[in-house]
């Protein structure tokens, strides 16, 4: 479970930012297994930054399939009514 501690600020944003424009970029993505505080999801939003945090990371990971693998596959079946 992550804790407020853990949490990316508003701060890392803003460094982010400026190693962007170091870049020339004018966006960037932050990804992070954690959670981002409400400052740092506001000041994103300002700088043109997309943020992906723990479980959207999680979910992107299982929709594209990168760096999982499935392990049990489980298939569901319904009646077909012309049968019967």
């Amino acid at each position: 479970m992550d804790t407020p501690d853990n949490s990316v600020q508003m701060p890392e944003i803003t460094a982010f930012s400026g190693s962007i424009k170091l870049k020339h970029a004018d966006r960037g993505v932050f990804i992070t297994t954690s959670i981002f505080t409400q400052g740092a999801i506001n000041a994103a939003k300002d700088l043109n930054i997309t943020l992906v945090n723990g479980e959207m990371l999680t979910n992107l990971m299982i929709q594209y399939q990168v760096g999982v693998e499935v392990k049990e596959h489980y298939m569901t079946y319904e009646i077909d009514g012309n049968m019967f």
